[in-house]
């Protein structure tokens, strides 16, 4: 589903293939309870490796942008493949959620 690792304090999120109804609740509660819930709250989802999304994978990153927020964190989005950006300029998702071209860049403009 994902891999994490930590870089300069923030925990970057790599999730693998789609993203929608059929996984995107799991990754949503493994996320706050692996990482926001123990005192990680800032995280960068790396989504180089995500070529579909759903309307209920856009649900969860609210969410999640929110909660790690709430938890005294923040939340950015790297690496967007086209057709996801698209999905996420539709919706105007990228208002709201800052998104970089890169993990360095978004873990640059977190800490």
């Amino acid at each position: 589903m994902f891999r994490a690792y930590e870089k300069e304090g923030v925990v970057v999120i790599v999730p693998e293939g789609e993203l929608d109804v059929t996984n995107s609740m799991q990754f949503k509660e493994k996320v706050l309870s692996e990482y926001i819930s123990t005192g990680k709250p800032t995280i960068v989802l790396d989504m180089a490796n995500v070529g579909y999304m759903d309307s209920s994978a856009l649900g969860v990153i609210i969410s999640l942008f929110k909660n790690a927020r709430m938890n005294g964190g923040g939340m950015a989005i790297a690496n967007l493949v086209d057709s996801v950006r698209r999905l996420f300029s539709l919706t105007a998702l990228d208002k709201v959620v800052p998104i970089y071209s890169s993990v360095d860049e978004a873990v640059k403009k977190l800490k």
